[in-house]
């Protein structure tokens, strides 16, 4: 993990979002509503990058579902990215402090949640990169638990905005400014892309510093 001071590998959470819609991928995988919590409340340089693990809440009345075989954080693969949902109406926490330490032992790079977490003090402690709407003060013992894990999830924290579905795979990026999905075999050409857009935004910052106007640099090197 990035110290506070120090710029992370990888493109921005920007920069990828903007490739994606360069590259017409639906709301450029973007999942809105969902904020940096730890280490620091969307302050920092903290950013993670790297494949999902899919984790799906539901309620503990439902009794269809299946129940995963072993603690869904015990199955966490090494230099992963937990991805949970959960479902709209609960207002539990579904991730807290034991469950980042364990995951941290397991080599998580972080944890991106649709829905609510707590022990936010612990989080901060351990360092952990934890993405979530919101807190909560409940545990989720008595209102959800998981089901599949490591299938398709959807993700849709606000309303307004379609859901994103996350697949086992497909690359996170998440930093201070928000949380967007790569599909995994799109990995390639997001980079690619990547790399020309923000080549062209470092000559836009350049002239903008030498005092060139908004208009003057995008028709120059946007055209």
């Amino acid at each position: 993990m990035a110290s506070p001071t120090d710029k992370p590998p990888f493109y921005s959470s920007c920069d990828v979002a903007d490739a994606l819609l360069t590259l017409e991928v639906s709301n450029a995988g973007y999942i809105p509503d969902i904020h940096l919590w730890s280490p620091q409340y969307k302050a920092g340089y903290t950013r993670i990058f790297g494949p999902a693990y899919t984790v799906k809440m539901v309620s503990v009345k439902d009794t269809e579902s299946p129940k995963p075989d072993q603690h869904f954080v015990d199955a966490v693969p090494e230099g992963s990215v937990v991805c949970i949902s959960q479902p709209a109406d609960k207002v539990n926490a579904v991730w807290g402090g034991l469950m980042t330490t364990r995951a941290q032992v397991r080599g998580a790079l972080g944890v991106v949640v649709d829905g609510r977490i707590r022990d936010l003090n612990e989080q901060r402690e351990a360092g952990f990169p934890v993405f979530a709407k919101t807190t909560s003060i409940m545990g989720a013992g008595s209102f959800t638990r998981p089901t599949t894990l490591n299938q398709p999830i959807t993700m849709q924290p606000n309303p307004n905005h379609p859901a994103v579905t996350i697949h086992p795979g497909d690359y996170i990026v998440a930093d201070a400014d928000g949380v967007v999905v790569i599909p995994k075999d799109m990995l390639a050409r997001v980079e690619e892309q990547c790399k020309k857009s923000t080549a062209v935004d470092d000559q836009c910052m350049e002239a903008l510093r030498e005092g060139a106007s908004i208009a003057a640099t995008f028709k120059k090197y946007r055209g």
